[in-house]
């Protein structure tokens, strides 16, 4: 028989801790074997997550020094994480000591401990704070939620006022720290698209009230501290020239979709990309629209308008300074203003006659109606600043070295014989070649990331180009040795016609890297059938693989696609979890902290 020093050389485990396990194993519940899973591979991996992190500007946590000033950011698209360390650095600079956390990585908890809290956040959707904010989202708004008595705290709210909600994450933190008894330092400050000169005097007023409370420690070392986006030479504002190696439409003839993959050369650029980021994209405006507008409104092509402190004509600066395919109802308001057309007075005093113009109108459509003469100036005054797209990246460097791919959905709208289409889908399908050159950077995504342990299984989730991060991920596991299964739940509208990337997803399925593929087609039967069904459908499968650790991936729209998807998968918890709607809800909550269910919505 083995004594217990044998068996400990043996064994992760003493016999006393499988005496213990095993008296759990028979009054245990299903659900309390599945969340202590979770839990005990979070501790196991907490070593080896926080390796790079630690070389990052952004923590997992406040470390023990004087730190009493914590600036969060709240990220969608990469704007207020890049204000967020461009405000630790001007508060560092100027001997105020700051901690700078990514909300998805806070310990909220810990919120009530805080004394002077920086929040730079964005929105997204329907007014809704962005994915790696809703847990401290959720926390915060609910009833387990601290006082906050002794904290001072300042909001600087990004958004676009085209949108109804507009910065409503920044507003709903806002109210729902005073109602905690937190106060403001400075008042929360709402920035559009355009918020550079806000941000600078934000900033050094925030810096004058926190020198006010916080002493600045003149002998403060400031340590060498530095972010990826730091260290990349290539940034938003100054983005790296790409060269066209492909661009061919990956849906049927007979889709009504026209999903386009495109491949860019990036060999002579010092570029590094991970599975789970995007690209961005600078595009241009057509030739062909910008003229059509300037003369439906009279204005020369030569007139000179100023941007940004400079003067241009009003072509290159309709060409490449302002979004023109996008109509919002401050565009409408401020053109029924200015040009007094007794129709568009009419739309504009119902809102929701306005929602609907504004869905179903382009604004060269819109001016075409009802054209007027306007002076260039004031017709830029009352447009929105072009800005990049983002989309998801869909190959891994591993196996594709010096490429990166992109899989873009062409957005086209006939209206009365004439075509519309989306300024960066159409200027990505219809006007660049083979050969040609496109500005692009990298914004970095590390809320969608797979498993750094190669074992653990994965369920991704997408629909149309939500499949395209997934490529990625099928790319890296094929190269970098990992055995963990993977399952697709894929949905589109046709099997024949709207398959994206079939071949690829069969061969991976004949190596056995992909294990399971489920496909939900909207169109080829007389009911519709969808992902949700699908997931539904699957639950017992999907439940089986959540308690073997799972992450969960979805990727898609953000009002439609991931809610559904999301509801589907809280039914699946429910049921084969046993627990109450509140306990699902919790449930999912507690696998994003873990990192196990992360969204990439748009």
């Amino acid at each position: 028989m083995q004594n217990k020093s044998s068996f400990n050389s043996m064994f992760p485990l003493s016999l006393e801790q499988i005496d213990f396990l095993k008296d759990f194993e028979k009054n245990g519940s299903t659900i309390q074997f599945a969340w202590l899973s979770g839990y005990f591979w979070n501790l196991a991996n907490q070593n080896s997550s926080n390796v790079e992190t630690k070389t990052s500007t952004f923590s997992l946590e406040k470390k023990k020094t004087n730190n009493i000033i914590t600036i969060l950011s709240a990220s969608q698209t990469g704007n207020a994480r890049l204000l967020s360390e461009r405000l630790h650095k001007y508060l560092n600079d100027n001997n105020q000591q700051a901690c700078l956390i990514s909300s998805s990585d806070y310990n909220f908890k810990k919120i009530k401990d805080e004394k002077l809290l920086i929040l730079i956040i964005s929105t997204q959707g329907e007014g809704e704070p962005p994915e790696e904010a809703l847990s401290l989202y959720k926390f915060i708004m609910s009833k387990r939620a601290p006082k906050l008595d002794n904290l001072k705290y300042s909001i600087f709210s990004l958004g676009d006022s085209s949108y109804d909600l507009f910065c409503q994450a920044g507003k709903d933190f806002d109210k729902r720290f005073c109602e905690l008894g937190a106060t403001q330092l400075l008042n929360r400050l709402d920035a559009d698209i355009e918020y550079e000169e806000e941000y600078v005097k934000w900033s050094k007023e925030l810096l004058i009230l926190i020198n006010k409370t916080v002493t600045p420690c003149s002998s403060f070392l400031k340590k060498n501290l530095v972010s990826d986006s730091e260290t990349s030479v290539y940034t938003k504002y100054k983005p790296a020239i790409a060269t066209i190696l492909n661009n061919q439409k990956i849906t049927g003839r007979n889709s009504s979709k026209d999903i386009r993959h495109i491949e860019l050369d990036i060999s002579n650029l010092n570029l590094k990309y991970t599975p789970g980021d995007a690209l961005g994209v600078w595009y241009q405006n057509n030739s062909d629209l910008v003229n059509k507008i300037l003369k439906l409104l009279s204005i020369n092509t030569s007139d000179i308008v100023t941007v940004k402190n400079k003067n241009k004509n009003i072509f290159d600066a309709l060409k490449n300074n302002f979004e023109l395919t996008n109509n919002t109802k401050n565009i409408v308001n401020k053109y029924t203003d200015i040009t007094q057309n007794k129709f568009l007075k009419e739309i504009i005093v119902d809102n929701k006659k306005l929602e609907s113009y504004v869905k179903i109108t382009p604004l060269v459509q819109m001016i075409s109606d009802y054209p007027s003469k306007i002076s260039a100036q004031k017709f830029v005054s009352i447009l929105r600043p072009l800005t990049p797209r983002l989309y998801s990246i869909s190959s891994s460097q591993s196996e594709n070295n010096d490429e990166i791919h992109i899989t873009v959905s062409v957005i086209k709208k006939n209206i009365s014989g004439y075509l519309h289409l989306g300024g960066a889908s159409g200027y990505l399908s219809e006007l660049l070649n083979i050969g040609d050159k496109l500005k692009i950077f990298i914004e970095k995504n590390d809320n969608f990331r797979l498993p750094q342990n190669k074992q653990t299984p994965i369920i991704m989730i997408g629909s149309g180009t939500g499949i395209a991060p997934y490529r990625s991920f099928m790319q890296e596991r094929d190269n970098d040795g990992s055995v963990g299964r993977n399952w697709i739940f894929f949905g589109n509208q046709n099997f024949t016609e709207d398959f994206l990337y079939q071949i690829e997803w069969q061969k991976y399925l004949k190596k056995g890297l992909l294990t399971k593929m489920t496909l939900a087609w909207s169109r080829d039967q007389k009911d519709k059938i969808y992902i949700q069904d699908k997931i539904r459908e699957q639950g017992k499968e999907i439940w089986e693989w959540i308690k073997e650790n799972a992450h969960i991936y979805i990727c898609g729209n953000a009002s439609k696609m991931a809610k559904d998807v999301e509801k589907a998968l809280l039914y699946v918890i429910r049921k084969y979890g046993n627990m109450s709607l509140e306990g699902s809800n919790e449930f999912v909550n507690n696998l994003r902290l873990q990192k196990r269910y992360q969204r990439d919505v748009y």
